[in-house]
Parts: C-alpha cells; structure tokens; sequence
C-alpha cells in the first residue's frame, strides 16, 4: 500500500466518529399558540387515565402470575432424559466400539481355521 493512501484511510479513521448523521425531524414544531389549545381538547382526563393504566396493569400480574403457575406445572410434569447429551454420545461411542470388535472377531475367525487347516 502506498504512503498517501495509506495517510488518507488513518485519516479517516479519525473523522469517522465525528460524522454521524442526523435524522431530519419528521413532524414539523407546531405553533406556540396551537399547541396547548390542541393539547388540551385531545388530552382525556388525567383521572380516566389512571385509572385506565392500574387496570391494565392489575390485569397484566393477574396474567402473569396465571403464567407463571402453568410453566411450574408444566415443568413438573416435563419427564427428563434419560441420558444427558454427553451420556449419549458416551453410549454410541461405546456400541460402535462394541459392534467394531464383533465385527472384527468373526472376521478373522474364518482365517484362523485356514491358517491351523495348512
């Protein structure tokens, strides 16, 4: 890599963090005037609004304590493996050993006879 690239990357490298975009603002700022009035006529009752929110929120522990009881239940009746993951790759490990070994005794029982025979 030549020199003067190689000065203009590390340069910037440096700048980088300091250019960082800006969103444009999406809703034009309302007029002074305006906005209390509008704020005023949309807004519900500070009352009927919290009233509104421990509601929903009464009903929201509700619900989760309802969660909660069916995940323990469901939990407990969960059977659990017999083997863990380890344990079974242990397990087939050890049964290809096992077969490999089988495998190579009646293999070479036949030539044993044959050597013996000559």
């Amino acid at each position: 890599m030549r020199q003067g690239s190689l000065s203009v990357l590390f340069a910037l490298c440096l700048l980088a963090p300091t250019l960082q975009a800006q969103e444009p603002d999406s809703q034009p700022a309302p007029e002074p005037e305006a906005a209390p009035q509008q704020r005023l006529e949309v807004a519900p009752p500070q009352d009927a609004v919290t009233r509104e929110t421990s509601a929903q929120l009464i009903q929201l522990r509700e619900e989760n304590q309802r969660l909660k009881a069916l995940l323990q239940q469901q939990q407990a009746n969960a059977a659990a493996p017999l083997l863990n993951d380890q344990q079974q790759w242990f397990a087939v490990g050890g049964g290809v050993g096992v077969l490999g070994f089988l495998f190579g005794v009646l293999a070479t029982r036949g030539r044993r006879r044959r050597q013996w025979l000559n």
